[in-house]
């Protein structure tokens, strides 16, 4: 497993470089769900629909096509003369490996 001119340095270097890829890939999914919910949130909200129901049944169905795992029950939306305010929180577990569970906690708070 050595080689007589660069030593083992080269192997430790490309396990770093997978280990840091499937690490950037298990956390890059959670990441990615929540700001695209932020944004469609943000959008939805910017909608003149004047209904807390219409607005957080919207959200709710970009969330479970996100697969988000939210409950309706779980969207606070308060809708006010200027503004709408949506907010909303969930957990997800990204499993690594099976041997270490990592739990991530978002925090979804948009006013448009």
């Amino acid at each position: 497993m050595r080689n007589p001119r660069g030593g083992i340095k080269p192997y430790i270097c490309i396990l770093l470089l997978i280990v840091s890829v499937y690490l950037g890939y298990k956390f890059s999914i959670p990441y990615y769900r929540y700001y695209a919910l932020k944004s469609e949130a943000r959008n939805i909200a910017r909608l003149e629909l004047r209904s807390a129901q219409r607005y957080k049944r919207l959200i709710y169905e970009k969330a479970e096509s996100l697969k988000i795992p939210i409950e309706l029950s779980d969207i606070y939306v308060s809708v006010r003369e200027n503004s709408v305010e949506v907010s909303t929180s969930w957990q997800e577990k990204v499993n690594l490996l099976g041997y270490y569970t990592v739990v991530l906690n978002f925090d979804l708070d948009v006013e448009e």
